[in-house]
């Protein structure tokens, strides 16, 4: 694992591995308290980390299976305590909130999730896990770290800005090879692409993300990419729209955000169809349309 400075007592942490699931890149700040946001470097690997470096809290910047999967083994096998955003805390903390908030119990696959992907991940709930605020990152780390709301990926989402390095820490904006993910009902394009604009505005000279290496050249390039994949996919949306598909399982099966659906096993397909549906629902929303079959 790399570790990174980018402000005084502020460290990015690389995890071994990139545009992974099982793991993902981090802060560190290290004040009168130590916290860590997100970082994910394997299960023992991690816990060994948070205790070396006497961690006391661990806040999960999202409550997305590939983040806050290590949660519930860092409150029982350390002393550090995990917290979630303020917005999300309380889908983490059972079965029936992360149900109701990803949409999983209405579309009919939330069983296939806790018995398939759970495991894999390792993600447990956690009912005891608190919360935190986005000004508590700022006070910790003595003004270091600006918190920038940014949501579209999940409603709690936001990137941290260290002025003094001038760089931006855009969690999962979308950097990564797969681009912007929002394929749950809760997201939305509008807030996408508005959290976009407001990362590429920073002009920052350095890029850090959960799920890949620090980009130092072409940092509004890199940014704007993220926008053109959503235009492009949106224009793909739409041409599949004025072709007849007038459902969003019909446009979902034109391979837009998935050339393949069987990347967890033939059993997990019915959760990667769920969220491919969701995200053509995001841009049929997003151009004003309704499809047939949306309830």
């Amino acid at each position: 694992m790399k570790r990174i400075s980018i402000a005084e007592g502020v460290e990015f942490l690389e995890a071994p591995q990139q545009e992974s699931w099982l793991m993902n890149n981090g802060l560190l700040i290290s004040g009168e308290e130590v916290i860590m946001i997100d970082g994910r470097f394997g299960e023992e690997e991690t816990l060994a980390f948070i205790r070396e470096n006497n961690v006391s809290r661990y806040f999960i910047s999202h409550f997305h299976i590939d983040h806050a999967s290590d949660a519930w083994r860092i409150a029982g096998e350390t002393d550090c305590r995990p917290a979630l955003n303020r917005t999300e805390y309380q889908y983490l903390q059972s079965s029936e909130n992360m149900s109701r908030a990803t949409g999983y119990g209405q579309a009919g696959v939330h069983k296939l999730v806790e018995e398939i992907l759970m495991p894999r991940m390792g993600l447990q709930y956690v009912p005891s896990i608190g919360s935190y605020e986005l000004a508590e990152i700022e006070a910790i780390s003595k003004g270091q770290l600006l918190a920038v709301p940014a949501p579209g990926h999940s409603p709690g989402h936001y990137c941290l800005y260290a002025p003094q390095s001038n760089s931006l820490y855009t969690c999962d904006l979308g950097l990564d090879r797969f681009g912007p993910w929002y394929g749950f009902p809760h997201c939305n394009l509008n807030d996408f692409l508005t959290s976009i604009e407001k990362a590429r505005e920073l002009n920052a000279k350095q890029l850090f993300s959960s799920h890949r290496p620090v980009i130092r050249e072409g940092t509004g390039e890199a940014i704007d990419r993220i926008k053109t994949i959503i235009e492009k996919r949106h224009e793909q949306v739409l041409n599949a729209w004025k072709k007849g598909r007038k459902t969003v399982k019909e446009i979902a099966q034109e391979g837009i955000f998935y050339q393949r659906t069987d990347t967890h096993g033939k059993r997990a397909v019915p959760v990667m169809c769920y969220w491919q549906e969701s995200m053509v629902r995001c841009h049929l929303e997003y151009a004003g349309l309704h499809a047939e079959d949306s309830e």
